[in-house]
């Protein structure tokens, strides 16, 4: 039964209890899907047998894995998925944990399902929708969840953001303050709650400082890319005249650079260019974008420190956590 290193495995587990070696990760993950009856005869083929590997050790002694699911999208296209995924790693390993990532833009059943019998102690999930609150809640029913960047309307989850809606208005305001009055808007459709809040209050900033945002100056992309930003800022100039855009993240912002440009117009000297979430390209030379940056690394530690109390105390009421934003200008406006 012992495997030809000396060491037993899963395998000579399955083996002993009659089950699939998926069942005995099942198990030592502690996942629902396992009959009881199913359960005790791999818990007792363990004890026969003195299996206990490292994590399995600890799964028995703390009912704990030590593994968190990080759950991100756009890791090949949008460069503020992976700068999160970077803190969010290193701030769990500070505490001792390790990071189980899944990319994935809205929850599916199968990515439910993964997650829940993944042995994880706990979710943090970057890409939250409305259509995904019937999974997060699934998952809930098993291990603590947290919420990042994204928000949802449910008060049934940690949620820890920035402030989207006055980091909108204060582009809306930057424009209006330096006389930038024929203004485009980048955006996009069903919009998760970052880039809704963004648009929201960017428009009514204006709003409220008797700019007008006409409809031919928004151009809404079907996905968030550099490409799609490029051909957005060509369709805005193409159908109005405009000397200033605001792109509701970097990406399209970085792709209305070029877009601009392929017009014959310089930027900033003919249209101002704004974005938001300052990513790390953002701040390179070629680029030089003015933008709005979030405290990411606040929330990302703010987020991390929820989870490892909630694991200690599940019982703690959930909080809505809005962290302060910074405008920072470059050389694409100012």
């Amino acid at each position: 039964m012992v495997a030809s290193n000396g060491k037993l495995t899963s395998r000579d587990v399955a083996r002993l209890a009659g089950v699939s070696q998926a069942t005995v990760s099942r198990v030592l993950q502690n996942s629902p899907l396992v009959q009881p009856a199913t359960r005790q005869a791999v818990l007792d083929a363990i004890a026969q047998s003195g299996y206990a590997p490292n994590a399995a050790a600890r799964w028995m002694r703390t009912r704990r894995t030590g593994i968190i699911a990080l759950v991100v999208a756009n890791l090949a296209v949008n460069p503020l998925y992976p700068a999160m995924l970077q803190l969010l790693s290193t701030a769990l390993r500070k505490r001792g944990m390790s990071a189980s990532v899944y990319e994935e833009e809205d929850f599916s059943e199968s990515t439910m399902r993964g997650i829940v019998e993944g042995g994880v102690d706990g979710v943090i999930t970057t890409t939250a929708m409305e259509s995904s609150l019937p999974f997060l809640e699934r998952i809930a029913d098993q291990v603590p969840v947290i919420l990042l960047h994204r928000t949802v309307s449910s008060k049934a989850f940690d949620q820890f953001s920035s402030d989207n809606h006055a980091s909108g208005a204060s582009v809306a305001s930057f424009f209006a303050k330096n006389g930038r009055k024929k203004i485009g808007l980048i955006s996009g459709y069903n919009l998760p709650s970052t880039l809704r809040e963004r648009e929201e209050g960017f428009a009514a900033e204006l709003a409220r400082r008797g700019l007008q945002l006409k409809e031919c100056a928004i151009a809404r992309v079907p996905k968030f890319s550099y490409a799609t930003g490029a051909e957005a800022a060509r369709e805005i100039m193409m159908a109005h005249d405009v000397n200033a855009i605001f792109g509701v993240n970097d990406i399209v912002a970085i792709g209305a650079l070029d877009g601009v440009r392929s017009k014959g117009l310089a930027v900033p000297d003919d249209v101002w260019v704004v974005g938001h979430d300052d990513v790390p390209m953002a701040a390179w030379d070629c680029i030089n974008l003015t933008t709005v940056a979030q405290s990411r690394e606040a929330m990302v530690d703010a987020a991390v420190a929820r989870l490892c109390a909630r694991l200690d105390d599940q019982d703690l009421r959930p909080k809505r956590v809005v962290l302060p934003h910074e405008f920072i200008v470059r050389g694409s406006a100012g």
